[in-house]
């Protein structure tokens, strides 16, 4: 968005192109001191984009390195918090209010004139300059770029089948073998567990650490990044199926991975075979109350914190879930690039 301070700012100027007439626009825009400059506003700091042709030349670095020289001695004065100078323009982020702001984009047309970049008579792609047709204004994004009707329908182009390139990724592969990678790599998760519990354990126990387990429980953010990319190697869609299968298969199979590795950490704990493991009493003693009676001669304690390990590991998978399906829902819902195209005419 853009204030209607910093829009009715900037129209004092003369900024005369102004897309900002209604709350739907997002950014300001002219023909401004020789350059075309798109203003708007993010995160609370205002930003410029100056468009112009930069190619990559001896002549070219040397103004760059003038260019950020100048802005390193001034970032405080105009309270720059970035700047970059590239190919196709100059991008300036300041946190400053509205009247510094204007004398900052005023500094900066100032800058690129003495430095002799090129403006807006030149096409900022190919870098010719512009004959008898008028120039394409073209709106990639939130900045305005101007260019020759050559370069602006090619850019269009190039913009509209990246897009098509992109959605035919994401439709590739199937809910079912989504399903399944995520399944299956759930189970290397498992396999964690059980070679913390069953072997790391016990090593460290003797170590004189008796408490490693509950370290242990963060192998439940584990399984939910295996559960995350199980399915997205195998799938790109993303939606509700997306969500309740990685959510599912993360919390699930934590679940399972900690039971299991309880169970093998009793025995490599207790010293007893893993015989005992043929016993069906022996598989529920971990998750009941009481120890039956044929098995109690093979305990010495009921192992009544695997509940408490248990809640621990699934608060490192609900994490770790939340994590993952929210980056994949950004990235899900982004829209597709903004672009437009129209003719300007040169004063």
């Amino acid at each position: 968005m853009i204030t209607k301070n910093l829009t009715s700012a900037l129209e004092n100027i003369g900024f005369t192109y102004v897309e900002n007439k209604d709350s739907s626009k997002t950014h300001a825009y002219a023909l401004y001191g020789g350059y075309l400059i798109t203003v708007y506003e993010a995160s609370g700091k205002k930003i410029a984009y100056f468009n112009f042709k930069f190619s990559d030349n001896e002549e070219n670095s040397i103004k760059r390195y003038d260019l950020s020289e100048t802005f390193s001695g001034e970032m405080e004065e105009y309270l720059i918090s970035d700047y970059s100078i590239d190919e196709d323009g100059m991008t300036v982020t300041s946190s400053a209010g509205v009247p510094v702001f204007l004398k900052l984009i005023d500094r900066c047309v100032e800058l690129l004139t003495d430095n002799e970049i090129r403006g807006s008579e030149y096409c900022s792609k190919c870098g010719n300059k512009f004959g008898a047709r008028h120039p394409k204004k073209v709106l990639i994004g939130k900045c305005n770029h101007l260019m020759c009707e050559h370069c602006a329908l090619d850019t269009v182009e190039e913009i509209n089948n990246a897009a098509e390139v992109k959605k035919a990724e994401e439709a590739k592969g199937s809910l079912g073998a989504g399903i399944l990678g995520s399944v299956l790599f759930s189970l290397i998760g498992v396999a964690v567990y059980f070679a913390l519990y069953y072997w790391l354990s016990p090593a460290i126990s003797n170590g004189g650490v008796s408490e490693a387990r509950y370290i242990f429980c963060a192998a439940g953010f584990v399984v939910s990044f295996l559960a995350y990319i199980g399915f997205r190697l195998f799938c790109k869609k993303s939606g509700t199926a997306t969500y309740v299968t990685v959510a599912v298969s993360a919390l699930l199979f934590t679940s399972i991975g900690q039971y299991l590795g309880s169970v093998f950490e009793f025995v490599a704990k207790s010293g007893h075979s893993l015989s005992v493991l043929s016993k069906k009493a022996f598989w529920l003693v971990h998750i009941r109350s009481t120890i039956p009676a044929d098995v109690a001669d093979k305990f010495i304690d009921h192992s009544a914190v695997f509940y408490k390990l248990l809640a621990i590991s699934l608060m490192f998978a609900a994490v770790g879930t939340a994590i993952f399906l929210l980056t994949l829902h950004d990235k899900s819902a982004a829209k597709k690039e903004n672009v437009e195209i129209e003719t300007l005419k040169l004063n």
